[in-house]
C-alpha cells in the first residue's frame, strides 16, 4: 500500500538534484531544435516529434528549398513534494534507502528512512546564540571592545526562537545507545510549519553525514557557524564568544556544550513527516 507523506520540511537543494540523478523529472529545461535544409516540393511538410512524454508531434509545412527551424523551450516543474514521493517509492522498490540502523554496517552518503521520537536537541539555543551574537561581531567588529553587553544580543536572547541550524536527536535503542543527529536549516520549513512542529513521532528522509564511534565526540560548532568564512573564526575565537554569552545569561558555557558523545549517526536531512 503507498502512502502520500507531506512534508514539514523540505530542502529542494538537495532534493531536485537526487530525484533527477533517480530519473524523476524536477525542475528540469527541456530544449529542442531541429534545422531542416533539404529540398522539398511546394507543400511538403516536416513532422517533429518532442522527446517529452504525453506531447504530440508537430507539423510544419514549407515550400520548395525553405529552411525550416522549429525551436521549442519547456520546463517541467513538478510539485516538489509530488518527487519526494515517487523518489521515496521508487527507493523503496529497489531497497535503496536503509530505514533501520540498527541491523547491518552504516556508510557515509547512506540514503534512510527514519522514524523516531525526536527531540530539539539542548546544544540547538546554544548554537542559536552563538550565530546571532557571531554575526553581530563580524558586522560591527567595535562590539568586541565593549565591557557592556551589546544591547542587540540581549535582544536575541530575550526573543528565545530557534532560527537558522537546528538539530535533531533521537536514540536508536539499541545495545550501544547510538545517537541520530539531524542537521537542518529551519528556513526550510514547509508553509506555516514551526520548529516545534518537527518534534515527537516523525520520519527523516536524509543522507548519512559522519558516523562516530564510542569514545569520540562530533563539534557542532562548524554546523552552527557554517555561514562563516574560515578567517573570520579564526579572527573571533569561539571561546571568547561562549565566555561573553556566558557572562550575559549568568549561565556557564564552554566548547562542551557544542559536543555530543558518540557513538553518533550525523544525518543531513532532505524531508521531515
Amino acid at each position: 500500500m503507498s502512502v502520500f507523506r507531506s512534508p514539514l520540511y523540505l530542502n529542494t537543494e538537495i532534493l531536485v538534484p537526487l530525484a533527477n540523478y533517480h530519473d524523476i523529472d524536477v525542475m528540469v529545461d527541456v530544449a529542442v531544435t531541429q534545422r531542416d535544409l533539404g529540398q522539398r516540393s511546394g507543400n511538403a511538410a516536416v513532422k517533429v516529434a518532442v522527446p517529452l512524454p504525453g506531447t504530440p508531434s508537430l507539423d510544419f509545412g514549407g515550400s520548395k528549398g525553405s529552411e525550416v527551424e522549429v525551436t521549442q523551450a519547456r520546463t517541467i516543474k513538478d510539485h516538489p513534494t509530488n518527487a519526494l514521493n515517487r523518489l521515496l517509492d521508487s527507493l523503496a522498490a529497489r531497497e535503496d534507502v536503509t530505514r533501520d540502523l540498527s541491523k547491518g554496517a552504516i556508510t557515509r552518503h547512506q540514503l534512510v528512512e527514519l522514524d523516531g521520537d525526536w527531540e530539539i536537541s539542548p546544544a540547538t539555543d546554544v548554537g542559536s546564540l552563538l550565530t546571532g551574537m557571531f554575526t553581530m561581531f563580524a558586522q560591527n567588529p567595535s562590539l568586541l571592545e565593549s565591557s557592556k553587553p551589546p544591547a542587540e544580543f540581549v535582544s536575541l536572547m530575550a526573543d528565545g526562537s530557534t532560527r537558522g541550524s537546528v538539530v535533531l536527536d533521537t536514540a536508536l535503542g539499541d545495545a550501544n545507545k547510538t545517537h541520530v543527529l539531524v542537521l537542518l536549516d529551519s528556513e526550510r520549513l514547509v508553509g506555516q510549519a514551526a520548529v516545534d512542529d518537527l518534534e515527537g513521532e516523525r520520519t527523516v528522509f536524509g543522507q548519512v553525514d559522519t558516523i562516530v564511534g564510542e569514545g569520540s565526540h562530533y563539534s557542532l560548532d562548524k554546523f552552527f557557524l557554517s555561514g562563516m568564512g574560515r578567517s573570520m573564526r579564526r579572527a573571533i575565537p569561539l571561546e571568547n564568544l561562549l565566555d561573553g554569552m556566558a557572562a550575559i545569561s549568568g549561565k556557564p558555557m564552554t566548547t562542551d556544550d557544542l559536543k555530543i558523545a558518540g557513538p553518533v549517526v550525523v544525518v543531513k536531512a532532505i524531508a521531515i513527516y
